[in-house]
């Protein structure tokens, strides 16, 4: 489901439909489908809009987004599919460069075929953009004039065998995702691929909340251009196992570890094995507080330097209502990112990336939310033209039918 972003747009569009009816809160009936418009608008105060490097100097400005979704909702033979867009604009007050305009568009549909049977499949596509000093130009913000814009599509199918009552549940996968760069120069241009997934999972229930899992992936990793470089396309085996329980009422969990090898077309570059790992714990003490512990560890393309990237991600959030309508959240995340070479004369590169952030919420009325919020990061490197640091705060509304 796209991110519930609120559509003052759609909502326009919508009640001045006079065949459109409402039907319950948020949604509107046209004929079988449920339409579900949303907004929202936010302004903040960004201090460091390029992510420029810590020795450089910083562009300081408000930024002002808006946000506008419409979700179309409906059922096929009892089966939920719907298919929804949203756009974001984004406006900085003092570096119009920085600019943007971002399209989302995602469908997606469950089948349950028969009490054994299952098939999701989702299909989202994506014309973005990286701010400066994020993805392909982390330490040269300042080098590029205007965000990189690309575009990406994710194409996904899950078949699910087994009753809900089974002991047993297998589930078969396959996903492709692309990414292209809308810039032409070679930089970019080899940087454009496309990752094909296929796998199975299968889970056998060894207690009354609690249930083992085998998953078992193979993804085929190919760029689109080479030109006179030495092809980065690899093959990719992943094999995970480990536990999926619910031990009490306050507490569910999920618990992975296992192997990965990367092996690149190019037998210069070396096949990389190692260990990979899956981890997520909420923790309910009461009903209105949620405490969520995370990390996981995985292999991803790079961005820039290096042959790959291997990565390991922390984080711990709390959530908590104070009252029916006031709500706070905090997190703090940390990610770790080794850029590995394999040639012998050159150090791998180090990156540790750390966010902080805090939010309060209001529900002022069923249709209308307001949210403030800090959030900090900071970017450390073993390379000294990597690191910098960046703080932002603002408010939100966010409105519903």
């Amino acid at each position: 489901m796209l991110k519930r972003t609120k559509s003052i747009i759609a909502l326009s569009v919508i009640c001045a439909t006079p065949t459109l009816f409402a039907q319950e809160a948020g949604r509107i009936q046209a004929g079988q489908f449920d339409l579900i418009p949303s907004f929202t608008s936010s302004m903040a105060y960004v201090d460091n809009v390029a992510n420029a490097r810590d020795n450089q100097s910083k562009i300081y400005s408000w930024r002002t987004t808006l946000s506008p979704e419409l979700i179309a909702a409906t059922q096929v033979n009892g089966n939920p599919v719907q298919i929804g867009y949203r756009l974001e604009r984004g406006v900085y007050f003092s570096s119009s460069n920085d600019d943007y305009t971002d399209h989302f568009v995602e469908a997606s549909g469950d089948f349950e075929l028969n009490s054994r049977h299952r098939v999701s499949a989702l299909a989202q596509y994506e014309d973005g953009h990286e701010d400066r000093g994020t993805g392909f130009s982390i330490g040269s913000g300042l080098d590029i004039s205007t965000p990189d814009t690309y575009k990406s599509s994710n194409l996904s199918a899950e078949y699910t065998y087994g009753a809900v009552t089974s002991d047993g549940l297998i589930t078969l996968k396959t996903r492709r995702q692309s990414l292209d760069y809308d810039r032409s120069e070679d930089a970019y241009l080899i940087r454009d691929r496309v990752k094909t997934m296929v796998g199975g999972e299968f889970g056998y229930q060894i207690g009354a909340a609690t249930s083992a899992v085998i998953d078992i992936t193979q993804t085929y990793v190919r760029y689109d251009e080479q030109l006179d470089f030495v092809t980065r396309d690899s093959d990719e085996t992943r094999v995970l196992v480990g536990v999926v329980w619910e031990s009490t009422a306050a507490t569910t969990g999920f618990a992975k570890v296992g192997y990965k090898e990367k092996e690149f077309e190019d037998q210069s570059r070396g096949t990389f094995y190692g260990t990979d790992w899956e981890v997520g714990i909420d923790w309910q003490p009461v009903s209105y507080s949620t405490f969520r512990i995370s990390t996981s560890a995985d292999t991803f393309e790079t961005n820039g330097e290096g042959d790959f990237i291997r990565g390991q991600n922390y984080s711990v959030r709390w959530n908590h209502d104070w009252l029916e309508r006031l709500s706070t959240s905090f997190s703090v995340t940390q990610q770790d990112d080794e850029y590995v070479f394999n040639e012998i004369d050159i150090d791998n590169r180090d990156d540790e990336l750390i966010n902080y952030s805090a939010s309060l919420s209001y529900q002022a009325r069923r249709w209308l939310k307001f949210s403030t919020y800090y959030q900090y990061t900071d970017r450390d490197s073993n390379r000294e033209t990597i690191g910098y640091d960046k703080s932002e705060i603002g408010v939100t509304a966010e409105v519903t039918l």
